[in-house]
């Protein structure tokens, strides 16, 4: 399968401005992504943050600078949320997508207690029809690939979204890009975090 997916350059983020609605966001959800580690009985191991601050500043760039064709926007394996809060604020309509139900209902609390109005679902970010990326999602080893899709409870699909951001575990990017490459609308934007304080873009076109 041939690629349709092209890099779109992003700035240095390193002495952007963070609007005060993102940083106070963001410390009430590090306290509780905190709490919530050290007091589970039972580890999510697939649970990692990403550096909040950072993809805010990227989402705040792509909205005022119009980079994304829309304002649809869907995080997989929302976690507790945080950016696709950031989203929401930026005015985005924002969704997360999450297998774990404990860190949807975290979600769900931190978006209601700072009256955020982004939505969370419960199920796989994967598609219903996974026969196309058989081969890729079997090599996935930080991902459920056996819970069911959530995009019906959405009542929408992959192709509904103009920009998607993902937190791959190191070695799994390309994994998350043939997905996003095989089902997203021409235009669409995948927004990555790789771990070592970098993001990447890319745009199918």
């Amino acid at each position: 399968m041939i690629s349709m997916l092209k890099n779109v350059p992003l700035p240095s983020f390193n002495d952007a401005s963070h609007p005060d609605e993102h940083l106070e966001l963001i410390k009430e959800a590090n306290e509780r992504v905190d709490v919530f580690t050290k007091n589970r009985r039972d580890t999510i191991h697939n649970f990692v943050v990403s550096d909040f601050e950072l993809v805010g500043a990227a989402i705040g760039w792509l909205v005022e600078n119009r980079i994304a064709c829309g304002d649809s926007f869907l995080e997989w394996g929302s976690g507790f949320g945080v950016v696709t809060m950031l989203a929401a604020i930026e005015g985005m309509d924002a969704v997360g997508i999450e297998v774990e139900r404990d860190l949807i209902d975290q979600s769900r609390l931190l978006a209601e207690d700072f009256d955020i109005d982004a939505e969370f679902v419960e199920g796989s970010f994967l598609p219903d029809d996974r026969s196309v990326i058989e081969s890729v999602i079997q090599d996935f080893e930080n991902v459920d690939i056996d819970s069911p899709s959530a995009y019906e409870a959405l009542g929408k699909s992959i192709d509904d979204f103009d920009l998607i951001f993902a937190f791959p575990w190191p070695g799994e990017q390309g994994y998350f890009a043939t997905i996003f490459d095989q089902f997203a609308a021409d235009g669409a934007l995948l927004l990555t975090y790789d771990g070592r304080n970098q993001l990447r873009l890319q745009r199918r076109e």
